[in-house]
């Protein structure tokens, strides 16, 4: 991404942030973030997968970056990760308070014994903790990161709590810091998957689970999009990504008041679950896929007080 384009994106944010107050934290955290991820240079080396490769693997429903040897600079990484911790810890309100797990039960009597509940703790000190973790070298990130990569959550979980960091904020930093490779990686590999067969909500570079849709062109053709590499694949328009049931009777849509024209929510009774889908005359750039879905996050609203669920 060059200085322009996140000129651009820095500005659109704003504009967000002033036509939605209730955003206005989350776009500015968004652009401090955004610059980091722009100036990265994790030194990723091309998959060696063949046309025919490819095809194999995404036929048997593998995503291309699957059971590959991928090689990046692990150091870049980490001090990727180290630059997104602090810029967070920086940007983020002292007081601004989360909690690690649920929110807590009642206090437990001192005469019983069991688990505490969990504690709260400011996006501050928690981005702070995970900086100095990394810093002192008390996280291998080598690890960490083929971990991320693989999309092992419950590995970061069980890594996060045994150092007493927020499990939520080291996976996510994690997956940010792997953003600036994959998307290396997906644009080398778009060209390999465009036209094969890919009916799955999971991304067929990745493997991670799609984003949002958009309708793409004059035509609205639907488009799945994966947020954490960009990638692009098109999807059968009469069909939940998530299931696969292709029952219109079960098969429906939901809008925000006044904007029908522009964004919805496809939901499905059968397996309960939505995709939030905009109309867009181009695909969106990967690295302003996150603006798209902040600046729908009131569909996601809109679908969970339907009874809906998220992607898994």
């Amino acid at each position: 991404m060059d200085t322009v384009a996140v000129d651009s994106i820095v500005q659109e944010l704003e504009a967000l942030a002033k036509e939605r107050p209730e955003l206005k934290e989350a776009a500015r955290i968004y652009a401090t973030l955004l610059p980091l991820l722009r100036d990265a240079d994790l030194h990723v080396t091309p998959v060696a997968i063949t046309p025919v490769e490819a095809k194999a693997k995404l036929t048997a429903g593998k995503p291309l970056l699957q059971d590959e040897d991928l090689f990046l600079d692990d150091a870049a990484a980490a001090q990727l990760m180290v630059a997104l911790a602090r810029a967070l810890e920086k940007v983020s309100p002292e007081k601004a308070t989360w909690f690690t797990q649920s929110p807590p039960s009642p206090p437990t009597p001192k005469s019983e014994t069991g688990p505490k509940p969990p504690r709260t703790r400011t996006r501050h000190a928690a981005a702070r903790d995970i900086r100095l973790a990394l810093e002192r070298k008390r996280i291998d990130t080598s690890d960490l990161f083929e971990r991320a990569a693989a999309g092992d959550q419950r590995y970061v979980t069980t890594l996060a709590e045994s150092l007493h960091l927020d499990p939520a904020l080291l996976w996510i930093l994690a997956q940010n810091a792997l953003k600036p490779a994959l998307r290396a990686w997906a644009r080398q590999l778009a060209d390999l998957a465009r036209d094969l067969d890919w009916t799955k909500d999971s991304c067929p570079i990745c493997g991670a689970v799609a984003t949002l849709g958009e309708l793409q062109g004059n035509e609205g053709t639907r488009h799945l999009r994966c947020g954490q590499c960009g990638a692009d694949w098109t999807s059968t328009p009469l069909k939940c990504v998530r299931c696969g049931n292709e029952d219109c009777n079960t098969l429906g849509h939901l809008y925000a008041e006044t904007e029908r024209e522009k964004m919805r929510v496809d939901v499905c009774e059968k397996c309960k679950g939505y995709l939030k889908v905009v109309k867009t005359s181009e695909p969106t750039p990967a690295d302003q896929l996150a603006i798209v879905d902040l600046a729908t996050l009131h569909l996601d609203y809109v679908a969970r007080d339907g009874g809906y669920f998220p992607p898994r």
